[in-house]
């Protein structure tokens, strides 16, 4: 019996798992997985593991990955992810999922169902559940595929979002919540995910416009409600906007201002609580202006071959408050 769990195990057999290397299929054998191409490295030389479970299927020669960090470490990340005293603080009073719980809801509509058989989610980025995704986790309708660039109760595998060791036109849905802004070539990943999409399949993204810098040295790139919409111009629109609004960025402005006056990170807390309320000021501007100051947007679209999109349908989709 091989040790890895039934749903990696399946997803390779049917070949929806590939070689990271050439994308050839790939096999299982003496606990260990290879590339059938037996013109690869990976033929005979094993992917490495974590963990004795958890595959790594990363290109480490177009990656910033680095493998025997990875494997020193076990897949540790590389910044705190959970397990800190102010997570739960935080979750409850500082965050605000209302409109990602109504997007999972229309994504999960929009994902293609199949007859007696589950939808493949893929979760970029999922080794941790998502602000507001955990409703995802209970539908009976999908099977979740998670990866990270880190090892978690929640990752299946280890992957870049440069480089998805998936095979193309094999994929239901895909969510990527919170990364595109921590990876270094925004347009190379939406390409792959358009790659890997079948044909009707769908795309949930979110992602920071006016948020200040999190995760140090890993954080890259911001995106307009425009912007993030031509990020995915080669997906037919569903829906786009903002999450969250004026007064949310007025919020982490006064938290990082408290932050760097006080170099405390318990004392930015405790300020922005009292400051919570200031948050309001989304529900009480126009939704146009929210768009054009919004702290994150997101975009849901579909994989359909007959999409066709102009460069001046840009300037068209403009939904903010300066028409």
């Amino acid at each position: 019996m091989n040790p890895f769990s039934s749903l990696l195990t399946r997803h390779i057999e049917t070949g929806t798992l590939v070689c990271p290397l050439c994308l050839s299929h790939l096999r299982i054998a003496d606990d260990h997985i290879y590339c059938t191409n037996a013109t690869c490295s990976h033929s005979t030389n094993e992917i490495p593991l974590i963990q004795k479970t958890i595959p790594i299927l990363v290109n480490f020669e177009e990656s910033i990955l680095d493998k025997a960090s990875l494997l020193a470490t076990g897949g540790e990340s590389l910044i705190p992810r959970s397990g800190n005293k102010y997570d739960i603080i935080k979750r409850i009073f500082l965050r605000d999922d209302r409109k990602t719980k109504l997007n999972l809801a229309k994504f999960l509509d929009n994902v293609p169902k199949h007859v007696g058989k589950k939808a493949t989610v893929l979760i970029i980025g999922g080794g941790a559940v998502g602000n507001g995704a955990g409703g995802m986790y209970d539908d009976k309708s999908v099977e979740i595929l998670s990866f990270d660039i880190y090892a978690s109760p929640n990752t299946d595998f280890i992957a870049d979002g440069h480089s998805l060791p998936i095979a193309d036109n094999s994929i239901d849905g895909i969510w990527i919540q919170a990364v595109l802004e921590h990876v270094m070539y925004p347009q190379r990943v939406a390409a792959e995910m358009h790659r890997v999409l079948k044909p009707g399949g769908v795309v949930y993204a979110e992602t920071p416009f006016q948020q200040h810098v999190h995760e140090g040295a890993y954080d890259f790139t911001r995106f307009t409600e425009s912007g993030h919409r031509l990020l995915f111009k080669d997906f037919k629109l569903i829906d786009s906007g903002f999450l969250t609004g004026i007064g949310t960025v007025l919020h982490w402005n006064i938290r990082y201002a408290a932050w760097g006056l006080t170099r405390s990170k318990k004392v930015a807390i405790a300020v922005s609580l009292a400051f919570g309320w200031i948050k309001l000021f989304d529900r009480l501007v126009p939704e146009s202006f929210n768009i054009d100051t919004a702290s994150g947007v997101f975009f849901l679209g579909r994989k359909d071959p007959s999409h066709k999109f102009r460069d001046r349908d840009i300037v068209a989709h403009y939904k903010g408050f300066q028409k």
